[in-house]
């Protein structure tokens, strides 16, 4: 019996990874379209993508997770049936449900792991996303000013450079700056652009500014003129997804007007993790229900229950935004149903 459970965890182990692998990568898809929306202007090198997607993992992982998990579990009992060994398993005197014992081992590793990203690394790493983000746009922006093109990749400023001889230094340069009430215009014979922080800053040297006030144009003549520019950054709101658990409780104490949508947040927090639980205790039942159908049947299934699974959430949260029940009743909704339904056909299995 060892040696079978030995094995039966090796396969399982190896459908999981499999499936988290393939999961993973079509929601990673969607992330990098719109990571390639902000890098349009200044691009980015693979070593920062990777980093970047690396952070994302923790986010990404506790939905995919118990997915995962589920699909890994039928895709591994499906071939047993198919090959029938689960018969000859059951003949030699193994009960059915004791052969998914493997399966309870590692869904009780993959609720804590869930714990952990659905508490504390998710939130952590999307901050983490955010600055990296930033500083990459930040140390990349001198790349997005190209010689001979009005380029426009700073908040209300146009830079036109004649000549750009290496990445920091500029010749002929010309600025429209149209960032406060009166317009600017600063032509320079040369400049050299320096880092500081989230910004950066062109050192301009012998040149005149032109700006207007009221109805008057002013001109002044400069030897060097620090000309400050912020990178075309919008503003990244922070989701409420990206919350941790004490900013969560501490947003229902002081914001009235979305005090719903937090406790939805919080309860969420709770229902993801039992995912897995719930998954390794239907499979038995989900697994008779495929027969030998195989590892198509299992996919299927598996797809389908959490199809009904985010159907569920989607319709609680709804209900719990128009006050038809608590913000409690609607986040913990699918998980009780689930729950429930999982409770009595695990009973209903006696072999």
């Amino acid at each position: 019996m060892t040696i079978i459970f030995k094995a039966l965890t090796k396969e399982l182990l190896q459908n999981i990874f499999l499936s988290l692998a393939f999961l993973n990568s079509l929601l990673i898809i969607e992330k990098l379209l719109k990571l390639s929306k902000v890098f349009a202007s200044v691009g980015i090198d693979l070593i920062n993508l990777f980093k970047i997607v690396i952070l994302l993992q923790p986010q990404l992982l506790i939905f995919t997770l118990p997915m995962a998990l589920l699909m890994g579990i039928l895709l591994t009992y499906g071939r047993v049936q198919t090959d029938n060994e689960m018969t000859i398993f059951m003949v030699s005197g193994m009960p059915y449900k004791k052969a998914f014992k493997p399966a309870i081992y590692i869904g009780l590793i993959a609720f804590s792991f869930t714990v952990l990203m659905s508490f504390y690394l998710a939130p952590s790493a999307v901050n983490l996303v955010r600055e990296k983000i930033l500083t990459i746009l930040a140390e990349r922006a001198p790349l997005g000013i190209e010689e001979g093109v009005f380029n426009q990749g700073f908040k209300g400023i146009t830079i036109f450079v004649k000549e750009k001889p290496d990445s920091l230094t500029l010749k002929e340069v010309i600025i429209f700056d149209e960032r406060k009430e009166e317009t600017k215009i600063v032509i320079a014979k040369a400049g050299r652009i320096t880092k500081e922080k989230e910004n950066i800053n062109l050192s301009l040297l012998d040149g005149k500014a032109y700006f207007n006030k009221d109805i008057t144009l002013n001109q002044i003549n400069f030897k060097e003129y620090i000309f400050k520019l912020s990178p075309n950054i919008e503003p990244i709101a922070k989701k409420i997804s990206e919350f941790s658990i004490f900013e969560l409780i501490s947003k229902i104490g002081s914001d009235e007007k979305r005090k719903t949508d937090y406790k939805l947040e919080l309860y969420k927090r709770f229902s993801l993790p039992l995912l897995c639980i719930v998954s390794v205790f239907l499979s038995p039942f989900l697994c008779r229900l495929i027969g030998k159908s195989g590892r198509i049947g299992g996919v299927t299934v598996g797809l389908l229950v959490f199809t009904i699974y985010y159907i569920l959430m989607i319709y609680g949260a709804n209900l719990a935004k128009a006050g038809k029940v608590s913000a409690e009743v609607g986040s913990l909704l699918p998980i009780i149903i689930m729950g429930l339904f999982t409770f009595f056909s695990y009973n209903k299995i006696k072999a």
